[in-house]
């Protein structure tokens, strides 16, 4: 008797450790879990884990101007403030 217990402890540790380690997406080695953001270093985009092994990704709007401007983006910022603008 005890060592059916001692089985069955061990079956439902590992089915807890399983729920609360359990990684939801994974993106470029990174593992988050299901309502987490995740910005790459030294990219300017954010992405989201919207579900198991589901998800979305946030980057910056294509811009254009008919002025002679600069571009300039600061990746140490986080998104959406590391997006390029331009300085005119």
């Amino acid at each position: 008797m005890k060592s059916v217990t001692f089985v069955l402890c061990l079956l439902v540790l590992g089915a807890h450790s399983l729920l609360v380690f359990a990684v939801d997406c994974e993106i470029g080695g990174h593992q988050f879990k299901t309502g987490e953001k995740y910005t790459p270093e030294g990219r300017c985009l954010q992405y989201t884990c919207q579900a198991p092994k589901q998800v979305t990704a946030l980057g910056c709007p294509a811009i254009a101007s008919l002025k002679p401007c600069k571009m300039e983006e600061d990746l140490s910022k986080p998104y959406p403030g590391c997006c390029p603008k331009f300085n005119c």
